[in-house]
């Protein structure tokens, strides 16, 4: 009598090998292990090769326990967890156009589930494009795939003192990200002839909001003058501190600290006291190669990508983006003055 659904074992396989090489039908064969006639039926064709008798020389088929052991092993590693896109095709278009616009699949999810719309989570999006599940996208469509190993930084002691005051001195407010008006700053050249055209470029710490302004020159004069015309764009209270590096277009520390309330300077070789800054600059270098000259940028191309990056959906925000949260620190200031 047939039994009712089970596995079956290498046993099983090794009985059906010998009664079917035997020459038994499928029907004793499926009373002598409890398997149904259709599964003996599917399970030998599973395990069928052609075997040549050394007595006849004749080809006859032989079923081989092996061979169907190996071949069920295999299914068994493919099947893994039913696929939660289903029918879904909308939500599967909608992932591939805001990929290939540049967004990632941790943005669009956290994106999603901010709005709280169905969004599979982020591995398993992943796991889809490197399926093939989402149309017209592969990994080449994705700004960075694999994980990136954490650096290490070695502090580097100074050889001189900075032109001002040291981020030794920086208040630990600045340093929590609690309040708003506090910048990291840099710049981004292009190749090495003809890079007397740079970028500036400056972070807010509280709400990663970016701006991107050409400049004339790598120089301290050409970075005040930058710096100048950006300041007075924005309300009062924006600008409340600069943290840049030591580099050229830095040294005119009083400039600097003119149009900003403070000044801080970096130790040597340790970017990653503007982490943030230099996160952006990583993200520019998408849209700017290192190696391109800047001549031919102009401050509309700095604008675009500005505008890109302020409208990322951000997991460190919350997945919201940093023009949002810029422009809610914007009316605050100005309901402040008001008051």
């Amino acid at each position: 009598m047939a039994k009712g659904y089970t596995r079956m074992t290498w046993t099983d396989r090794l009985n059906i090998e010998k009664l079917y090489n035997r020459g038994a039908p499928y029907r004793v064969i499926s009373e002598k292990t409890g398997f149904s006639i259709s599964a003996i039926h599917y399970e030998i064709h599973r395990g069928l090769y052609d075997h040549l008798d050394g007595k006849t020389w004749i080809t006859v088929k032989r079923y081989s326990a092996q061979i169907a052991q190996d071949d069920a092993d295999w299914q068994a590693t493919v099947k893994g967890c039913p696929v939660k896109l289903g029918h879904n095709h909308t939500y599967a278009k909608d992932i591939a156009v805001r990929i290939r616009s540049g967004e990632s699949p941790d943005q669009i999810v956290g994106d999603l589930k901010r709005q709280e719309k169905w969004t599979v989570s982020t591995p398993t999006l992943y796991r889809y494009i490197d399926r093939g599940y989402i149309p017209e996208v592969t990994n080449k469509n994705l700004w960075q795939k694999s994980k990136r190993k954490k650096r290490t930084y070695k502090k580097v002691r100074a050889a001189r003192a900075p032109k001002g005051t040291s981020i030794e001195r920086r208040p630990l407010i600045i340093e929590s990200r609690s309040t708003f008006g506090h910048w990291e700053m840099d710049s981004v050249i292009g190749k090495a002839r003809g890079k007397r055209e740079s970028l500036l470029v400056l972070t807010e710490r509280k709400t990663r909001f970016e701006i991107i302004f050409k400049t004339t020159a790598k120089t301290s004069a050409a970075t005040v003058s930058a710096l100048s015309k950006i300041i007075k764009k924005f309300p009062k209270g924006t600008f409340q501190s600069i943290t840049v590096d030591n580099g050229s277009e830095f040294q005119d520390a009083d400039g600097i600290q003119a149009l900003a309330n403070a000044l801080y300077y970096c130790h040597p070789y340790t970017s990653c006291e503007r982490g943030s800054n230099e996160n952006a600059n990583r993200l520019i270098r998408r849209f700017l190669p290192k190696g391109q000259s800047m001549k031919r940028v102009k401050q509309k191309d700095c604008d675009a990508i500005a505008h890109y990056m302020n409208n990322m959906h951000r997991k460190i925000l919350a997945y919201c983006t940093a023009a949002e949260l810029f422009h809610e620190e914007l009316q605050a200031l100005a309901k402040a003055s008001t008051a």
